[in-house]
């Protein structure tokens, strides 16, 4: 099988998975065409299952009866991540059910990577053999996860201390800059900066000499 396959229309009567019901279910009629792209792109198959179930996420939140505060990936990581506490976690149940979103039904919409996996190859006939090669793309990808993942956890970390008044904040907003530097040649550069250039001002034919 090639690496990216024949597009699949949402709702093509051949492919009949988990990923396809959701499609139908939540009217994500341009799910599979992101995943071709976001995969064509280097996605891995475990961001593609966060692609999938955010996507899904947001739908019922559209449905929703009321605003729900916080965005899609927040939400999703309080549903989720094991690093949320059960009081959050509890919170936003509440909060969500209140708004009419079945929670209990999103939960068991969401799917995992093995589902992507087999939808990927056995729907949209797309290669997901592991790569053996880290592309920059692929590695922009990884770290601009990283440092969105540590920013929510720095921001919702400030937002619980600003609730128990232990610290005064208004609407805050996290960022940091992520820096590579290297201490044989002293250079220091922004990460994304770092990967334009194509490193730092070491000559690898230097180690060969």
């Amino acid at each position: 099988m090639s690496e990216q396959g024949g597009e699949a229309d949402v709702g093509d009567p051949v492919c009949s998975c988990k990923i396809e019901r959701n499609a139908e279910t939540y009217g994500l009629s341009g799910l599979d065409r992101r995943l071709l792209a976001e995969r064509e792109d280097g996605a891995s198959l475990r961001d593609l299952e966060r692609v999938v179930n955010e996507t899904i996420l947001a739908a019922a939140l559209r449905r929703s009866d009321d605003e729900v505060i916080g965005d899609v990936a927040s939400v999703y990581e309080t549903l989720t991540d094991d690093e949320a506490s059960a009081g959050e976690r509890t919170a936003l149940t509440d909060r969500l059910s209140r708004a009419g979103v079945d929670v209990e039904g999103l939960h068991e919409a969401f799917v995992s990577y093995q589902t992507v996996r087999n939808h990927l190859r056995e729907c949209l006939d797309v290669e997901t053999g592991r790569r053996t090669e880290l592309s920059l793309s692929d590695a922009r990808g990884t770290i601009e996860w990283a440092r969105s993942r540590s920013e929510g956890i720095v921001e919702r970390t400030v937002e619980r201390l600003a609730d128990a008044d232990e610290v005064a904040a208004g609407d805050v907003d996290v960022s940091h800059t992520v820096r590579v530097s290297c201490g044989d040649c002293g250079a220091s550069y922004p990460v994304e900066r770092f990967l334009e250039r194509g490193g730092c001002e070491c000559d690898p034919a230097a180690g060969d000499a």
